[in-house]
């Protein structure tokens, strides 16, 4: 397990999700974007794939293609003969999905966590094209492209051009926006002009929750502050969150309260900045923020937090998937091993466990330390404990992980 050789420099650019991550536990942002020459050559902890981030990822880009091809034909609708040309010569719904997939995949090329699951993962999602496919339709039966027409004088570039110019009539999309003065940026998914009113829409593969809202105003500001694209301050008239099965609408703030947003993040932004200059930052260790931290392993607060964490109220001999972290004393058998908790709590720090390994990458040996994320746990029932058993029984699946600690 190595530990960072250099912590990363503070964000140039401030955007919604790098604001929840430091407010949330400014040492999981630290920890993930730090330097780690002995793991990889790339910037930051590799990251675990996950099945369900990867569908929601796969169903973005795919419309993120469609929408990109419909706009740029000058297709308002799906049923459009230009349309059904347009997907057509993309491939057709499937052919696009499958491309999104290996798209996806490809971002974890030379990550050392991905290899071992990663095959598995493209097969489950390969199995699961046909309801990828629905989803992305239900989406795009919900929108309605405008053609983009110039304004005389105005520069045709499309924003993600090296020059940012004053966008044009007609949809356009991942617009990324920017507000230099507050140091803030986003992309905003799917932006449409028209000379009177102007829609900014985002895509949410996942389920519906009340931060949406704040981030879709937040864009809102962005669209309003951005001096390049929107040189003339004019404000969205419109803002939706477009989930799987129905659209939300969410109030638009007007001037007055885009200038109270705007105060609230440069109190958020500087807060979350000071945060981050203490050395180390601040961990946060909370059910909610290390469920899914992909660093917790790096977290000696975590581990801490979760040896004195209370067992939940459930029948043991059913089992339950925990972190562990343990000390080996010995080899039982060809493929597991006998060792102590060291945590959690609710396990018995420093009693028995047997630990049955599954594809290791590494030798073990007595003493070593062990730190182990996604193990199943089992804990036979006291009539069933028969002398020469532990009490407890910690299984490595296809999603385990386990980190060999310094002695």
């Amino acid at each position: 397990m190595s530990c960072p050789s250099a912590w990363s420099e503070a964000p140039l650019w401030m955007s919604f999700s790098t604001l929840s991550d430091l407010e949330a536990c400014p040492r999981r942002w630290a920890l993930s974007t730090a330097v780690y020459p002995d793991v990889w050559k790339h910037r930051g902890y590799p990251r675990p794939p996950q099945s369900a981030a990867l569908e929601g990822t796969v169903v973005h880009l795919a419309l993120q293609k469609i929408t990109k091809a419909l706009v740029e034909c000058g297709c308002t609708s799906l049923v459009d003969e230009s349309a059904i040309c347009t997907l057509r010569e993309l491939g057709g719904y499937t052919a696009i999905i499958r491309s999104s997939l290996e798209r996806a995949l490809r971002s974890y090329d030379g990550n050392p966590r991905a290899a071992p699951v990663l095959d598995g993962i493209r097969h489950q999602l390969a199995a699961r094209v046909p309801e990828l496919r629905s989803r992305v339709q239900r989406f795009l039966s919900r929108i309605h492209p405008e053609s983009r027409v110039a304004r005389p004088g105005c520069p045709t570039t499309h924003p993600e051009a090296e020059f940012r110019y004053e966008l044009q009539h007609g949809s356009h999309t991942e617009v990324e926006l920017q507000a230099s003065e507050l140091g803030w940026l986003g992309v905003a998914d799917l932006l449409t002009l028209s000379p009177t009113w102007c829609e900014i829409r985002d895509f949410k593969t996942g389920t519906p929750k009340e931060e949406h809202k704040f981030q879709l105003r937040t864009y809102a500001l962005l669209w309003a502050r951005d001096r390049d694209l929107n040189p003339s301050g004019r404000l969205a008239d419109k803002l939706v969150l477009s989930y799987d099965e129905s659209d939300v609408e969410v109030p638009v703030p007007g001037a007055s309260a885009l200038r109270s947003l705007e105060d609230e993040l440069k109190e958020r932004t500087a807060a979350a900045l000071a945060d981050l200059r203490a050395d180390p930052p601040e961990a946060r260790p909370s059910a909610e923020n290390c469920k899914y931290c992909a660093v917790r392993h790096l977290c000696e607060e975590y581990w801490q937090w979760n040896a004195r964490r209370q067992g939940e109220d459930r029948d043991p001999s059913k089992g339950r998937f925990a972190d562990l972290q343990i000390k080996l004393s010995g080899q039982h058998g060809p493929s597991s091993w006998d060792g102590v908790v060291q945590s959690p709590s609710d396990l018995k720090a420093g009693g028995p466990i047997l630990l049955r390994t599954l594809n290791l990458r590494f030798d073990l040996h007595p003493d070593q330390r062990l730190r182990l994320l996604n193990v199943h746990i089992s804990k036979p029932s006291e009539e069933s404990i028969e002398d020469e058993r532990p009490p407890i029984v910690a299984t490595m699946g296809a999603s385990t992980e386990v980190f060999l600690l310094p002695t």
